[in-house]
């Protein structure tokens, strides 16, 4: 048996060439999306009117629901986007080259900049209900996935040599080698980080759940449209039951759920010595204790992986996708990067000439505008720095002080 070094799978420490194919492929795909979106915008009712907002406190239950029913489905799919992209980013070097400039550029675009192009464009090929409910949940999605999936992508990269050579030695299937190693391993990031995604869509809610565009009034029943609805009439007593719910149901999430994730994910840690102190949650130790969940487990869960476990390993070992080392599958891969190019330099001269609209003036008030802007971000982020570093080492140098600000600081 001959062991090798691993080549690592991540981000090259020489810097490369200022701008290369990947970055134009990038520019290209983000112009044809946008204007495929735009041009589905235009097509949308030129009315929506959506029902009204009631301030009646006992109507809040069940606003929270739907506003945390939204926030659990954005999350979901946001979890799953980032285990795939993140996977693909980390694993081949070229993807990783388009892939993350994607992500980057993505995440740093405002919320209310997504929202009436995606929206608008759901009305237009969807039922007005769907439309607005799903808008609101890819909204939501656009808030929490970014550093969800950075969070994966540098778990991957920084998987330990000793790790990658169990899983060689094992003789691991990719499947099984993402459940039992790479998975595992990123938890505890991917729980962190989500916790903070969560908070995202917290603060984002108001804006996903209720905005009008021109006669257009998207507005969903939920705990944002009720608290943007009490602070546009000014009722501060509906503000205040609106902020308690609010509140409650953080603290609620936190501790029968991101509590008990962190306790039972700190089994994955990869340390020589055990920490003094340990993550506690009294719902993780009820949960652990019960004969319910036990029986679940053995009868349900279990046959369930073994089923799922099956699937992938089957699905990993095929060789049904387009093999470019032979000449049928190279010519299938050949017609659908054709396909791919023709589309996207379609969409691109589209772009350009919906663009070739815009006035001089317009463009110098929007790099204007462009520049006040980041201005202020690098100032904010300079003053952020300042003080959530210092704060951080706090929090991870000590776990009482953890227990105590982490629902804290999903809370502000």
């Amino acid at each position: 048996m001959t062991f090798r070094p691993l080549r690592r799978i991540g981000p090259a420490l020489i810097p490369g060439p200022a701008f290369d194919i990947g970055d134009a492929v990038v520019l290209a795909a983000l112009v044809a999306v946008l204007y495929v979106l735009t041009r589905l915008a235009f097509n949308a009712p030129a009315e929506i009117s959506r029902p009204q907002i009631s301030l009646d406190p006992r109507a809040l239950p069940w606003y929270a629901l739907l506003s945390t029913g939204r926030m659990v489905a954005a999350y979901a799919l946001s979890l799953l986007f980032s285990l795939i992209y993140g996977y693909v980013a980390a694993r081949s070097k070229t993807a990783e080259r388009i892939m993350l400039p994607i992500v980057d550029v993505l995440q740093s675009v405002p919320i209310l900049s997504f929202l009436p192009v995606v929206v608008l464009s759901l009305a237009a090929i969807l039922p007005e209900g769907a439309a607005v409910e799903l808008g609101s949940i890819i909204l939501l999605l656009t808030c929490q996935a970014w550093n969800i999936t950075f969070s994966f992508y540098q778990s991957m990269i920084t998987l330990p040599v000793e790790l990658r050579e169990a899983t060689r030695i094992f003789r691991l299937n990719p499947w099984l080698r993402f459940k039992t190693t790479e998975l595992p391993f990123a938890a505890i990031g991917l729980i962190w980080n989500s916790m903070v995604s969560f908070a995202n869509g917290w603060f984002f809610l108001m804006a996903a759940e209720m905005f009008t565009v021109g006669k257009r009034d998207f507005r969903l029943p939920g705990l944002g449209s009720y608290l943007q609805t009490a602070a546009s009439v000014g009722d501060l007593h509906a503000i205040t039951w609106g902020l308690i719910v609010l509140v409650t149901t953080i603290i609620l999430l936190d501790q029968l759920v991101w509590r008990p994730l962190l306790t039972w994910s700190s089994k994955f840690k990869i340390e020589t010595v055990e920490s003094d102190e340990s993550l506690e949650s009294w719902f993780y130790g009820i949960l652990s204790r019960s004969w319910l969940l036990e029986q679940f487990n053995d009868r349900m869960r279990r046959p369930f992986n073994e089923v799922v476990d099956s699937l992938f390993i089957r699905l990993a070992t095929a060789n049904g996708l387009p093999n470019s080392s032979n000449p049928s599958g190279r010519v299938v891969l050949w017609g659908m990067g054709g396909i791919a190019v023709a589309g996207l330099g379609y969409a691109v001269v589209q772009s350009v000439q919906m663009l070739a609209g815009i006035s001089v003036s317009e463009w110098l008030r929007i790099g204007q505008g462009g520049l006040m802007t980041l201005l202020r971000v690098a100032a904010a982020q300079v003053i952020a720095l300042m003080w959530t570093v210092p704060l951080g080492v706090a929090i991870g140098t000590n776990r009482r002080l953890a227990n105590v600000l982490s629902p804290i600081v999903q809370i502000v």
